[in-house]
Protein backbone atom coordinates (compact mmCIF):
# COMPACT_ATOMS: atom_id res chain seq x y z
CA UNK A 1 0.00 0.00 0.00
CA UNK A 2 1.20 3.01 -1.00
CA UNK A 3 1.84 6.04 1.09
CA UNK A 4 -0.51 8.63 -0.74
CA UNK A 5 -3.07 5.71 -0.38
CA UNK A 6 -2.16 5.51 3.42
CA UNK A 7 -1.80 9.22 3.56
CA UNK A 8 -5.97 9.33 1.91
CA UNK A 9 -7.34 6.91 4.58
CA UNK A 10 -6.07 8.68 7.43
CA UNK A 11 -7.17 11.66 5.83
CA UNK A 12 -10.76 10.17 5.47
CA UNK A 13 -10.87 8.52 9.23
CA UNK A 14 -9.98 11.69 10.45
CA UNK A 15 -12.91 13.63 8.59
CA UNK A 16 -15.54 10.69 9.47
CA UNK A 17 -14.65 11.00 13.27
CA UNK A 18 -14.78 14.81 13.23
CA UNK A 19 -18.09 14.73 11.56
CA UNK A 20 -19.57 12.10 13.84
CA UNK A 21 -18.54 14.78 17.09
CA UNK A 22 -20.15 17.26 15.37
CA UNK A 23 -23.04 14.94 15.43
CA UNK A 24 -23.50 14.80 18.80
CA UNK A 25 -25.79 16.87 20.84
CA UNK A 26 -24.12 19.52 23.16
CA UNK A 27 -24.48 18.55 26.83
CA UNK A 28 -27.23 20.74 28.45
CA UNK A 29 -25.95 22.20 31.46
CA UNK A 30 -28.76 21.12 34.61
CA UNK A 31 -31.31 23.83 35.18
CA UNK A 32 -30.75 27.02 37.49
CA UNK A 33 -33.91 27.70 40.16
CA UNK A 34 -34.62 30.27 42.10
CA UNK A 35 -37.63 30.77 45.09
CA UNK A 36 -38.73 33.73 46.83
CA UNK A 37 -41.86 34.66 49.16
CA UNK A 38 -43.55 37.62 49.32
CA UNK A 39 -46.48 37.75 51.86
CA UNK A 40 -49.26 35.74 49.65
CA UNK A 41 -46.91 34.60 46.97
CA UNK A 42 -44.33 31.23 46.14
CA UNK A 43 -42.40 32.54 43.54
CA UNK A 44 -40.53 29.25 41.86
CA UNK A 45 -38.48 30.02 38.64
CA UNK A 46 -36.11 27.84 36.68
CA UNK A 47 -34.71 28.23 33.17
CA UNK A 48 -31.27 26.86 31.57
CA UNK A 49 -28.12 29.24 32.15
CA UNK A 50 -28.00 32.61 30.33
CA UNK A 51 -25.64 32.49 27.35
CA UNK A 52 -25.49 35.53 24.94
CA UNK A 53 -27.04 35.46 21.82
CA UNK A 54 -28.95 32.13 22.60
CA UNK A 55 -32.89 31.83 23.63
CA UNK A 56 -33.57 30.49 26.86
CA UNK A 57 -36.83 29.61 28.38
CA UNK A 58 -38.05 30.54 31.91
CA UNK A 59 -40.62 29.13 33.95
CA UNK A 60 -42.48 31.17 36.65
CA UNK A 61 -44.36 28.56 38.63
CA UNK A 62 -46.75 31.32 41.02
CA UNK A 63 -48.53 29.77 44.14
CA UNK A 64 -50.45 31.75 46.47
CA UNK A 65 -49.25 30.61 50.03
CA UNK A 66 -53.24 30.52 51.79
CA UNK A 67 -53.18 27.77 54.34
CA UNK A 68 -53.73 25.25 51.50
CA UNK A 69 -51.60 26.22 48.14
CA UNK A 70 -53.07 27.30 45.10
CA UNK A 71 -51.96 27.95 41.41
CA UNK A 72 -52.24 31.06 40.34
CA UNK A 73 -54.99 30.98 37.36
CA UNK A 74 -54.63 34.28 35.86
CA UNK A 75 -52.44 37.36 35.57
CA UNK A 76 -49.49 38.91 33.64
CA UNK A 77 -45.72 38.28 33.81
CA UNK A 78 -42.87 41.18 33.10
CA UNK A 79 -39.75 39.72 33.43
CA UNK A 80 -36.27 41.92 32.65
CA UNK A 81 -33.09 41.33 32.53
CA UNK A 82 -30.31 43.84 32.69
CA UNK A 83 -26.63 43.74 32.26
CA UNK A 84 -24.39 46.24 32.53
CA UNK A 85 -26.76 48.97 30.60
CA UNK A 86 -28.71 46.56 28.15
CA UNK A 87 -31.93 45.00 28.87
CA UNK A 88 -34.08 42.86 27.61
CA UNK A 89 -37.45 42.09 28.49
CA UNK A 90 -40.31 40.03 27.68
CA UNK A 91 -43.53 39.43 28.91
CA UNK A 92 -46.30 36.59 29.59
CA UNK A 93 -49.55 37.81 29.11
CA UNK A 94 -51.11 34.86 30.60
CA UNK A 95 -50.14 31.15 32.11
CA UNK A 96 -49.50 28.64 29.72
CA UNK A 97 -52.06 26.64 32.46
CA UNK A 98 -52.86 27.54 35.38
CA UNK A 99 -49.99 28.30 37.78
CA UNK A 100 -47.14 28.00 34.88
CA UNK A 101 -46.17 31.02 32.72
CA UNK A 102 -43.05 31.11 30.41
CA UNK A 103 -40.83 33.65 29.38
CA UNK A 104 -38.60 33.35 26.67
CA UNK A 105 -35.48 35.58 26.72
CA UNK A 106 -32.53 36.52 24.76
CA UNK A 107 -29.46 37.76 26.57
CA UNK A 108 -26.81 40.17 24.35
CA UNK A 109 -24.00 40.69 26.71
CA UNK A 110 -22.20 38.43 29.16
CA UNK A 111 -21.51 39.15 33.02
CA UNK A 112 -24.09 39.49 36.49
CA UNK A 113 -26.98 40.48 35.66
CA UNK A 114 -30.10 41.53 37.49
CA UNK A 115 -33.44 39.81 36.66
CA UNK A 116 -36.85 41.51 37.78
CA UNK A 117 -40.05 39.84 38.05
CA UNK A 118 -43.23 41.73 38.27
CA UNK A 119 -46.54 39.83 38.48
CA UNK A 120 -49.27 41.67 37.84
CA UNK A 121 -52.91 40.28 39.11
CA UNK A 122 -56.43 41.48 39.99
CA UNK A 123 -55.56 41.75 43.28
CA UNK A 124 -51.86 44.10 42.55
CA UNK A 125 -49.17 43.81 41.28
CA UNK A 126 -45.26 42.11 43.32
CA UNK A 127 -41.82 42.39 42.14
CA UNK A 128 -39.54 39.99 42.84
CA UNK A 129 -35.66 40.29 41.66
CA UNK A 130 -33.08 38.17 41.49
CA UNK A 131 -29.22 39.94 41.78
CA UNK A 132 -26.33 37.95 40.14
CA UNK A 133 -27.63 36.12 37.52
CA UNK A 134 -24.47 34.88 35.39
CA UNK A 135 -24.83 35.64 31.78
CA UNK A 136 -22.05 33.61 30.29
CA UNK A 137 -20.52 34.31 26.79
CA UNK A 138 -20.96 30.48 25.83
CA UNK A 139 -22.48 27.48 26.05
CA UNK A 140 -19.27 26.08 26.75
CA UNK A 141 -18.63 28.52 29.28
CA UNK A 142 -21.95 27.79 31.06
CA UNK A 143 -21.32 23.84 30.72
CA UNK A 144 -18.14 24.21 32.66
CA UNK A 145 -19.70 26.59 35.33
CA UNK A 146 -22.47 23.84 36.29
CA UNK A 147 -22.30 22.89 39.56
CA UNK A 148 -23.59 18.81 40.35
CA UNK A 149 -27.32 18.42 41.61
CA UNK A 150 -28.34 17.63 44.95
CA UNK A 151 -28.15 13.51 45.54
CA UNK A 152 -30.91 11.54 47.28
CA UNK A 153 -33.33 14.48 47.50
CA UNK A 154 -37.06 13.35 47.02
CA UNK A 155 -39.41 14.87 44.47
CA UNK A 156 -42.71 16.01 44.54
CA UNK A 157 -43.88 17.90 41.12
CA UNK A 158 -45.28 21.60 41.93
CA UNK A 159 -47.98 20.49 39.56
CA UNK A 160 -48.93 17.54 42.14
CA UNK A 161 -48.33 20.33 45.16
CA UNK A 162 -51.39 22.37 43.79
CA UNK A 163 -53.68 19.47 43.70
CA UNK A 164 -53.18 18.08 46.82
CA UNK A 165 -53.74 19.60 50.66
CA UNK A 166 -50.79 21.02 50.58
CA UNK A 167 -48.40 23.80 52.06
CA UNK A 168 -44.66 24.32 53.51
CA UNK A 169 -43.93 27.25 56.22
CA UNK A 170 -40.72 28.55 57.52
CA UNK A 171 -39.41 26.88 60.91
CA UNK A 172 -40.66 28.94 63.80
CA UNK A 173 -37.90 31.08 65.59
CA UNK A 174 -38.81 31.99 69.47
CA UNK A 175 -36.45 32.98 72.31
CA UNK A 176 -34.13 34.54 70.29
CA UNK A 177 -33.38 31.94 68.76
CA UNK A 178 -33.03 29.40 71.07
CA UNK A 179 -35.91 27.36 70.48
CA UNK A 180 -36.89 26.47 66.94
CA UNK A 181 -40.79 25.60 66.33
CA UNK A 182 -42.77 23.83 64.28
CA UNK A 183 -46.48 22.96 63.44
CA UNK A 184 -47.30 19.56 64.64
CA UNK A 185 -48.57 18.79 61.55
CA UNK A 186 -45.10 18.66 59.82
CA UNK A 187 -43.84 15.85 62.25
CA UNK A 188 -43.53 12.48 60.55
CA UNK A 189 -43.72 10.05 63.34
CA UNK A 190 -42.24 6.58 62.90
CA UNK A 191 -42.42 4.37 66.17
CA UNK A 192 -39.52 6.15 67.64
CA UNK A 193 -38.37 8.31 65.38
CA UNK A 194 -39.44 11.68 64.33
CA UNK A 195 -38.83 13.53 60.93
CA UNK A 196 -39.58 16.33 58.76
CA UNK A 197 -39.44 17.23 55.37
CA UNK A 198 -37.10 20.05 54.55
CA UNK A 199 -37.61 22.02 51.36
CA UNK A 200 -34.29 22.33 48.95
CA UNK A 201 -36.94 23.87 46.14
CA UNK A 202 -40.41 23.72 45.80
CA UNK A 203 -40.03 20.81 43.80
CA UNK A 204 -37.06 18.64 45.92
CA UNK A 205 -36.79 17.88 49.47
CA UNK A 206 -34.93 16.10 52.40
CA UNK A 207 -36.50 13.72 54.47
CA UNK A 208 -34.19 14.46 57.78
CA UNK A 209 -34.68 12.66 61.16
CA UNK A 210 -34.99 15.44 63.82
CA UNK A 211 -35.23 15.50 67.51
CA UNK A 212 -38.50 16.97 68.99
CA UNK A 213 -39.24 18.36 72.51
CA UNK A 214 -41.95 19.99 74.42
CA UNK A 215 -45.42 20.52 72.74
CA UNK A 216 -46.94 24.34 72.80
CA UNK A 217 -50.35 24.02 71.56
CA UNK A 218 -50.20 23.29 67.88
CA UNK A 219 -46.58 23.75 67.99
CA UNK A 220 -43.65 20.80 68.46
CA UNK A 221 -40.10 22.06 69.79
CA UNK A 222 -37.36 20.70 67.77
CA UNK A 223 -34.41 20.23 69.29
CA UNK A 224 -32.30 19.37 66.91
CA UNK A 225 -31.54 18.55 63.02
CA UNK A 226 -33.42 21.88 61.57
CA UNK A 227 -32.15 25.57 61.91
CA UNK A 228 -33.42 28.86 61.75
CA UNK A 229 -34.62 29.86 58.07
CA UNK A 230 -34.91 26.13 57.02
CA UNK A 231 -38.84 25.44 55.20
CA UNK A 232 -40.53 22.79 55.89
CA UNK A 233 -43.89 20.76 54.61
CA UNK A 234 -46.63 21.54 57.17
CA UNK A 235 -49.63 20.22 54.84
CA UNK A 236 -49.57 17.00 53.05
CA UNK A 237 -46.80 14.95 54.57
CA UNK A 238 -49.07 11.38 54.44
CA UNK A 239 -48.90 12.12 50.28
CA UNK A 240 -45.21 12.55 50.27
CA UNK A 241 -43.11 9.75 49.15
CA UNK A 242 -40.03 8.67 51.67
CA UNK A 243 -37.47 8.39 49.05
Amino acid sequence: MTKALLLLIALAATASAQQAAAQQPTAQPSAVTHTEYSARTELFAEWRPLVVDRATRLTAHLTRTVERFRAFEQGKVTLTLTVGDVKATTIAEAPERAGVFRLNVTPTKDGAGRMVIDVATDTGTEHFTVNDVPVYPTMAAAAAAAKPTDAGLISFAKERSWTEDFATAPVTSRYQGHMLLVPSTAVVRDGTSTSVYVQHTPERFEFRQVGVGQTLGNLVQVTNGLRDGDRVVVRGTDKMPRQ
